[in-house]
């Protein structure tokens, strides 16, 4: 256990700010988010400010939000830019400890504890990061091998799960020029020669609108049928099972909320306008909603898709003073292009494929972020052994 003040230096390079000259600062994200470039400014807007140039491979915290885990890594690509006073850049001392490595260990909870110590003061910008503090901060430091095995570990793992956020990136853009292709009648399916029609939403079944029950009535709350608002479906992908808050049948009965079937659509009419989702089981929404229950001639997955492509139909006749909001008049005129039911079906089950296919990318991805976390705490408190220590 050794303090920081003893591993590591600040590197502090005034930069001389002309007023004419540009220049381009860093900000930190808070949570481990790292570095983002600010726009461009020049050094007649800086003004009296002391800033600094960054160097490379240096740890840097915003000194405001370290506390909340803004510390970072400088890399080749801040080289020529700025930082002011509030970011300030430490490189070894005596080559006992690594940055990198540091910048892994303020990394993880037991990190995050020790920034908060050496924070003193409120939460928000009177809970700063103390230099002295900051100085006499004393951390488990392993051997210097230990720590480059350990920094290369964990920059694989981040390269692996860089490389699958990148996959499902290019996923989800080859599956909305798959969808607009399809949706659109601008691509056919084999065997799929009928033309399309444009259908109102309220020509498709029956639209229902939401409620809410008595909220100083306990005895409509918690009870046996998932009430829906828009948060709910912002949490899900394309079926909705689970919802925060459930209503009892006394509270369905004594409001304007109708129980609704397996494969309705609910669609976001105020707030998140042009959200949606099916349900995959019978509930209510609340006000907030407009919802479809389908007759037989289409298919709920299919005008889910389509309903997605087409939000900004949905946007365009939002209005209202207090908040914005698509009356159930307009949102029966809604039109969406539609083919056959048979078509409709085809398509479906391609685009419904396509998410799938993320979605199993996504649940790899949730593994590997929960298994670096793991990691992290393993390899940065002494309780792994690596091959150098086994």
């Amino acid at each position: 256990m050794l303090p920081i003040g003893d591993l590591l230096k600040q590197v502090r390079r005034p930069v001389n700010v002309e007023s004419d000259t540009h220049y381009r600062e860093i900000g930190i994200r808070s949570h481990g988010k790292g570095i983002f470039h600010k726009p461009e400014t020049t050094g007649k807007q800086i003004g009296e400010k002391r800033v600094f140039w960054v160097e490379p491979d240096c740890l840097v915290f915003n000194i405001v939000f370290a506390w909340e885990q803004a510390v970072a890594m400088t890399s080749k690509a801040e080289v020529g830019m700025i930082a002011s006073h509030r970011f300030p850049m430490y490189c070894s001392r005596n080559g006992k400890l690594l940055p990198e490595y540091a910048w892994r260990y303020f990394s993880t909870l037991r990190g995050k504890y020790d920034l908060n110590i050496a924070s003193p003061g409120g939460a928000g910008r009177n809970k700063t990061l103390g230099q002295e503090e900051f100085k006499r901060l004393k951390i488990p430091i392993p051997p210097i091998e230990y720590q480059r095995e350990v920094v290369e570990v964990l920059s694989t793992t981040d390269r692996a799960i860089a490389g699958m956020e990148q996959l499902i990136a290019t996923k989800r853009t080859l599956k909305k020029g798959l969808a607009q292709q399809l949706l659109t009648g601008q691509h056919r399916l084999p065997g799929c020669y009928m033309p399309w029609l444009l259908v109102a939403l309220g020509d498709m079944g029956q639209v229902v609108s939401g409620g809410t029950p008595d909220t100083t009535r306990s005895d409509f709350w918690d009870g046996e049928h998932p009430w829906c608002t828009p948060t709910d479906v912002t949490k899900c992908s394309t079926y909705i099972h689970e919802t925060d808050r459930r209503i009892t049948e006394q509270g369905l009965a004594a409001s304007s909320a109708a129980l609704l079937p397996k494969n309705s659509l609910v669609v976001c009419t105020r707030a998140t306008i042009g959200e949606c989702a099916l349900t995959g089981v019978q509930l209510a929404t609340n006000q907030g909603f407009k919802s479809i229950v389908f007759s037989k001639s289409y298919e709920p997955l299919f005008v889910f898709h389509s309903l997605t492509l087409h939000k900004h139909k949905l946007l365009r006749l939002a209005n209202g003073s207090t908040f914005l909001e698509v009356s159930k008049r307009d949102f029966c005129r809604v039109e969406l292009p539609m083919p056959q039911r048979e078509e409709q079906i085809r398509i479906a089950a391609v685009l419904d494929a396509a998410d799938r296919g993320i979605a199993v990318l996504e649940k790899k991805l949730a593994v590997q972020r929960k298994l670096k976390k793991g990691l992290m705490q393993k390899l940065l408190t002494g309780t792994m052994p690596t091959k150098e220590t086994a």
